[in-house]
């Protein structure tokens, strides 16, 4: 780690005028400067406060249409994707219709095996015998253009929900609206998740509903769109969409329901499963311990198990569900922790070719878990990598890749380089600034590899590939303690962009073990000064040395009834 470079947040306004404004300690102070906080309101959660729906483009036309099904009684089928930002939209949605009692609405998602990335012709197919009326995609459609050109065909409206970035406008979906944050003539100041454009769509069908005098005629009262804030705010958290001033909200709030026991059986049987505390439940928590196992429903069989835990209402069922998402998630560990070593000897296996980019494909590669292996190498080499494996539909010489990037190199605009200098080459792709999917021909992956690489270097900000890593800088010993970790909680939420505070300092190693089921994490205990901390470093290699630098985190360590501080390590050099 010799090359990494720390460095120290930018601060905003005078951290001192903050500490008076807000009542906060003076490390808060600064950590909330380097975040672009100069006043109260910008802290402001109040739920009321969201941003306005009328601002998201197509909301109107797809409000109409939604209404018109509800009215003369058609089929509504919920497409969604296959990751936890789509299982929280689908369940959203299926909550909704049968909360205003009507019963024709269901969902139906892709198997990622059989169908691919979202609204393909080949799906659309599978629902015909079913005659829906009217298709709803969330958090994917926006590029299906021979999907709804197909259900048009068919007599079927697709109302496309997503917030993916749009194609080109000669490559948009014929459907019936698009209703997505991201398209080029939209005014909405937010960047929703999949779950979260859902929300505004439902919220503004409810509106109308109201007006329309729906809820008189049938004797029911309009449902409180706060009651699902738990499920936009996992669908937020797990996407890593940024975390800008309206997510927050979305967030914060969801995240207090939660904490009152105010959710879902499905999330309440979760947080029973990993032995989370739903009182004290975090955003880093929903990222590590809740969304990896919803994810793990589609990485390795059907989303379907994930969406229909979510949309349970009997403890039970929830119970039994979560423990079967248990389950898969522990099988999924086991094949990425055999993808990580291959990719890893991959690219090992290579040397230093002065490449910017890595491109590593193996047989036996699981189509369900490269994006997590992607993301594992790009963090471990600090360049933008994508991880190929078989498509899964038997038989066929296509790849099916996931690409995850770096700070300095848009993985989406790479891609469309690639694919306008060479075409053909690519069959597919799509994503955004920092995670992309894509597919290929087996037959082209090396000249691809070489392509990518070309394209990434010319693409790139000049100073994407000078390692470092950006802290809240350094505490001192007497500011390292539990009253900061908890003030630090006391600001969630915190995410993409909005990022939680990262500190680093040198101490001196007093001890060390390993620790965990394979003796894959680090323990230590350190000083700086006169006091001594625990800290803990995940997955981590093996540190011998009496002194070390690191950029660590506050966290509270739960054991046994008791609460300690805790230093959670990331990176870590040796100090000579």
């Amino acid at each position: 780690m010799t090359s990494l470079q720390i460095e120290t947040r930018a601060l905003g306004v005078e951290p001192s005028e903050l500490q008076k404004e807000l009542g906060v300690s003076a490390p808060m102070a600064r950590i909330l400067s380097a975040r672009g906080i100069a006043s109260q309101e910008e802290i402001d959660y109040r739920i009321s406060q969201l941003e306005q729906v009328d601002r998201m483009p197509d909301v109107k036309q797809a409000t109409d249409r939604i209404i018109e099904a509800i009215e003369n009684d058609q089929r509504i089928f919920i497409c969604g994707d296959y990751d936890a930002d789509g299982a929280t939209a689908s369940a959203l949605c299926i909550l909704f219709f049968h909360a205003i009692e009507f019963d024709l609405a269901e969902f139906r998602v892709p198997n990622r095996f059989s169908f691919g990335y979202g609204l393909t012709k080949v799906f659309v197919e599978t629902l015909l015998d079913d005659e829906p009326d009217l298709l709803i995609t969330v958090d994917n459609g926006v590029s299906s253009t021979e999907g709804v050109e197909f259900a048009n065909a068919h007599g079927i409206d697709v109302i496309v929900t997503d917030h993916h970035l749009a194609p080109e406008p000669e490559l948009l979906p014929a459907a019936h609206s698009i209703v997505n944050p991201n398209m080029p003539d939209s005014t909405f100041e937010s960047e929703p998740c999949g779950v979260g454009v859902a929300f505004y769509l439902l919220a503004a069908v409810r509106r109308e509903l109201i007006e329309r005098g729906y809820f008189d005629d049938h004797g029911i009262e309009p449902p409180d769109m706060r009651q699902w804030l738990d499920l936009v705010a996992i669908g937020t958290v797990v996407d890593m969409v940024p975390l800008d001033l309206n997510n927050r909200r979305i967030v914060a709030e969801g995240l207090r329901r939660m904490r009152n026991g105010q959710t879902r059986p499905g999330i309440r049987a979760l947080c029973d499963v990993t032995r989370t505390r739903l009182e004290t439940l975090t955003t880093r928590e929903i990222g590590f311990r809740i969304g990896p196992r919803i994810n793990s429903a589609g990485r390795l069989d059907d989303i379907s198990v994930g969406i229909q835990l979510l949309v349970e209402d009997n403890d039970y069922e929830a119970t039994e569900k979560a423990m079967l998402l248990q389950d898969m998630n522990n099988r999924r560990r086991a094949i990425q922790e055999e993808m990580n070593t291959e990719a890893n000897r991959l690219v090992d296996l290579v040397g230093d070719t002065g490449r910017r980019s890595h491109c590593v494909y193996h047989r036996d590669f699981h189509e369900g878990v490269v994006g997590l292996v992607a993301s594992r190498l790009a963090e471990r080499t600090a360049a933008p990598s994508i991880v190929f494996a078989d498509a899964s539909d038997g038989g066929s010489e296509d790849l099916k890749g996931s690409a995850r990037s770096i700070d300095g190199v848009h993985i989406r605009d790479v891609l469309a380089y690639v694919n306008a200098m060479y075409p053909n080459l690519i069959l597919r792709f799509g994503g955004h600034a920092g995670a992309a999917g894509l597919t290929i021909r087996k037959p082209s992956f090396e000249r691809f590899a070489n392509v990518f690489d070309n394209a990434v270097t010319a693409l790139a900000a000049e100073d994407a590939f000078t390692p470092r890593i950006l802290t809240d800088g350094e505490l001192m010993p007497d500011e390292i303690t539990m009253e900061l970790s908890d003030e630090i909680d006391s600001f969630e939420p915190w995410g993409q962009t909005f990022i939680r505070p990262v500190f680093h300092g040198t101490f001196d190693v007093v001890s060390t073990a390993r620790v965990g089921r394979n003796r894959d994490h680090q323990k230590f205990i350190l000083r700086a000064g006169k006091r001594h901390f625990e800290a803990i470093a995940f997955s981590h290699p093996l540190v011998e040395a009496k002194r070390i630098e690191m950029t660590y985190q506050l966290d509270r360590n739960e054991y046994r009834n008791e609460v300690t501080l805790q230093l959670i390590a990331d990176k870590i050099q040796v100090v000579d």
